[in-house]
């Protein structure tokens, strides 16, 4: 898909679904990418990371995190602020022991102009993170260690990212969810998030500092827009 799906969030929606939470809002899909093609991964563009290299298994996109490289981010053809990201992810060979336990697979969210929402996954570490990233720096929202849905490297974890605005008196506020398959894992408010103007989606992996030597595995994205019934 070459044409950009631009996603207009009805307020009417979004207030009532931001009353409920992000766990129980109900999201239909605008996008599937099952990576079963050339053509196909083709639609998944960097988006950022100094050292990246990309490549394709059958049903895969695999990223490679080079030298002096933190991570890698490939977006989607979907922008928005309110919607659901979910990719099959997996740690895979060549990676080191060494470096699959400190690495993590990700989900970004208005990500531009040097700032985003991401969900972090500690494959080895069995951990979850949501933070705000910005070029002042990072900013963890959320936390949740030992998390027992977590599969290992070399397995495959389905990850999940949703974000929902708030309007009224809770402008700029908006409830984040991190899943891995059906279960949430981490859940949390951001009074600030109405300041990243930023609307792309994607996938990433790395390691805090430096990922390099880090291979990851992408399969069947999904991006969901949030949906009133």
């Amino acid at each position: 898909m070459k044409t950009k799906l631009l996603i207009a969030t009805c307020l009417a929606t979004v207030v009532g679904l931001f009353a409920a939470g992000a766990a129980s809002a109900a999201f239909v899909a605008i996008y599937r990418n099952a990576m079963e093609t050339t053509t196909q991964r083709s639609e998944i563009r960097k988006l950022s990371g100094k050292s990246c290299t990309r490549g394709g298994g059958k049903t895969s996109l695999n990223v490679t995190v080079g030298k002096l490289t933190e991570e890698c981010a490939y977006k989607t053809p979907v922008v928005g602020s309110d919607l659901e990201i979910a990719v099959t992810g997996r740690i895979v060979t060549p990676t080191t022991p060494a470096v699959a336990k400190k690495s993590f697979l990700g989900l970004v969210m208005r990500a531009g102009g040097g700032s985003k929402l991401e969900l972090r996954v500690f494959p080895s570490q069995k951990k979850v993170q949501i933070a705000r990233v910005t070029k002042e720096g990072i900013k963890y929202l959320a936390i949740k260690k030992n998390f027992a849905a977590i599969q290992g490297p070399e397995k495959a974890n389905v990850l999940r990212l949703r974000v929902i605005s708030a309007s009224g008196e809770e402008a700029g506020t908006c409830k984040i969810g991190g899943y891995i398959g059906s279960e949430l894992a981490v859940e949390t408010s951001d009074p600030l998030c109405s300041e990243l103007k930023g609307e792309a989606t994607a996938v990433t992996a790395g390691a805090p500092n430096n990922g390099s030597g880090l291979t990851a595995a992408f399969e069947a994205i999904v991006v969901r827009t949030p949906v009133r019934f």
